[in-house]
């Protein structure tokens, strides 16, 4: 599947990344997440590296479990090497480890906690114009510049995206709080 943004993030927080790719790709980003866009029998490694190289941009799900995932540090150093932007993407305020911070450390960071939803659309709006000014479609109509400066993105026509993802946020929320309240919060025992 054609992409533009690679979505780097721990296996523990796949709820997070989903609801981060939900919202990018309702907005008209194309995004490849694993294990989603991996296919059954492909090797791993070769799977992260070919979207890796396709991809214009990474985003960093940044957690305490990603900063000590070997997994997204591997993912995090080889777009660094290719000359991927990375969006360190901030859902916790942890301090980076050791491996990190030889990768990211210069990189701006976008603090999205304590609740992440509300920074999707500063994420989608800075992706857009780091990508380009309209999201590709068929992965082939566009070859990404390093050099090129950010340019804010253009508002045309209706706010429908920005109403898609105001509607995905709001239903992540509305489940997030549910799953709270039915796993952390159990009803007295009768008797």
């Amino acid at each position: 599947m054609p992409h533009d943004v690679f979505i780097s993030h721990s296996s523990k927080d796949k709820a997070v990344a989903d609801g981060v790719c939900a919202t990018l790709e309702a907005s008209g980003i194309r995004c490849w997440i694993a294990p989603r866009d991996i296919l059954p029998g492909a090797n791993w490694g070769e799977a992260i590296i070919d979207a890796l190289s396709s991809s214009k941009a990474m985003v960093l799900i940044f957690s305490a479990n990603s900063n000590e995932s070997g997994q997204v540090v591997r993912e995090v150093e080889r777009a660094i090497n290719k000359n991927i932007p990375v969006i360190p993407f901030r859902i916790e305020n942890v301090p980076l480890s050791k491996a990190m911070e030889y990768f990211i450390s210069t990189s701006h960071w976008l603090d999205a906690f304590p609740i992440y939803e509300r920074h999707l659309a500063v994420l989608s709006q800075r992706l857009v114009g780091l990508i380009g000014n309209e999201p590709r479609s068929d992965g082939a109509d566009r070859v990404r510049s390093p050099a090129a400066p950010y340019q804010p993105a253009r508002r045309t026509g209706s706010g429908t995206p920005r109403l898609i993802a105001a509607g995905i946020a709001t239903v992540l929320s509305v489940a997030m709080a549910w799953a709270v309240l039915h796993y952390f919060v159990r009803p007295a025992k009768a008797g």
